[in-house]
């Protein structure tokens, strides 16, 4: 019964004619028939607006892509896009290409040295990936994105800073003809900010993975520990580097300042307020409250740096999410209970500066210092002097001397 209904429906709407044998409308089938015109036009105009979206997507996006990549979150090893050719020379004055770089892998990113927001915490994390891959045959490259300013002498300031004794990383001297074609071709944005933002310039945050053959290998997403630890993983993978050994985390406060890179940003009064003697003050946040300085702030600060933003600085800070619970509390201890600044030396007493963490040094009997090249020089801890003795040719233009 309903099998011939449907036969018959369907013969009625195939061959409609009216009692004559002339043709003619028949209501059913002039519904059909615009229903089925009106969905044909409908899928028509989805896929035309899907081409649309689709070609515009490809037209903004192209800079853009290594961003999408670093935010997916299946990270592989497969090849993406061939690295670009470039030729700059780095702060130490050599001459860096892909040719240079070929043979062993490298990681990449865009900063420059007058950042008061993203490039430091960049930094901060290129610098614990070094330390992640000590030992490791592999190479760290940081793109210049402010040609002006950023002059081999400025970089070299840069990365006397942040890891003076680091040989692997090149900080490169880029120009405004050349540099707009290399961020293009890894896929990243280069450009001047609007009017009255924090910074000149705009610029991606990712860390870019290319082999040994020039091959870009992975896009990591720097603002995720999760992903500096993959990108650390396919460093000694495409390496052919052992699982990494965790070395012991210093035992001193102040060495743990150091090791964490904590003066770079907090002795430099334009980036991050300085820590020392204000156990107890009164911190005024971005949100418009008030906290106090003590050692709940200070952990937190450590561990959730975004939770309570001091109020006037615009960088953000990286996590501590390596330290363990007794690092952490020695770090704590260390920022509430050293003084706003050295006591002044008595006058007998000379004053030296650490070649490797710039803090003055009481030139006592007691100080820790060693010899070079007849000339003896002062730290103010045992991780300072443990770096300059494993290369000091790095410290020669710091090296304070007496």
């Amino acid at each position: 019964m309903v099998l011939g209904a449907i036969n018959g429906a369907h013969s009625e709407r195939a061959a409609p004619k009216r009692l004559g044998g002339s043709p003619g409308p028949v209501p059913g089938y002039t519904v059909h028939c615009m229903a089925k015109w009106l969905a044909l036009i409908g899928v028509l105009a989805l896929l035309t607006l899907g081409l649309l979206v689709g070609v515009r997507l490809l037209g903004t996006s192209r800079l853009d892509r290594a961003e999408a990549l670093a935010h997916q979150r299946e990270k592989t090893l497969e090849p993406l896009f061939p690295a670009p050719a470039f030729s700059y020379r780095d702060h130490r004055g050599a001459l860096v290409t892909p040719q240079a770089l070929a043979g062993r892998p490298y990681v990449a990113n865009f900063v420059f040295t007058t950042c008061r927001t993203i490039c430091p915490l960049l930094t901060a994390r290129m610098v614990r990936l070094q330390r992640a891959l000590a030992g490791v045959e592999t190479r760290f490259v940081s793109f210049s994105v402010d040609p002006e300013t950023d002059t081999a002498e400025a970089l070299a300031t840069y990365a006397a800073r942040w890891a003076p004794d680091e040989p692997r990383w090149s900080l490169l001297v880029t120009d405004p003809q050349t540099l707009p074609r290399t961020a293009a071709g890894f896929h990243v944005t280069a450009e001047a900010a609007p009017s009255g933002a924090p910074d000149p310039i705009i610029h991606s945050s990712v860390f870019v993975l290319v082999d040994g053959a020039g091959l870009v290998r992975g896009v990591y997403d720097s603002e995720h520990a999760r992903d500096l630890e993959a990108l650390a993983s396919a460093v000694r993978r495409l390496a052919a580097a052992p699982p990494r050994e965790r070395e012991p985390l210093p035992a001193e406060g102040v060495e743990l300042y150091h090791a964490l890179s904590c003066a770079s940003c907090h002795e430099a009064q334009a980036l991050a307020p300085s820590l020392f003697g204000r156990a107890g003050s009164r911190v005024e946040l971005e949100t418009g409250l008030v906290t106090t300085f003590d050692a709940a702030y200070v952990k937190e600060s450590l561990l959730a740096p975004d939770a309570k933003r001091a109020k006037g600085y615009p960088l953000r800070m990286p996590a501590s999410d390596e330290l363990d619970a007794a690092a952490l509390d020695t770090l704590v201890r260390y920022v509430l209970e050293a003084p706003a600044a050295a006591a002044p030396a008595a006058a007998d007493v000379q004053v030296a500066v650490d070649p490797v963490c710039h803090m003055q040094v009481r030139v006592t009997a007691d100080a820790l210092s060693a010899d070079r090249a007849g000339r003896r020089t002062y730290f103010c801890s045992k991780h300072c002097l443990k770096r300059f003795e494993a290369t000091p040719g790095a410290f020669v233009a710091n090296d304070g001397g007496r």
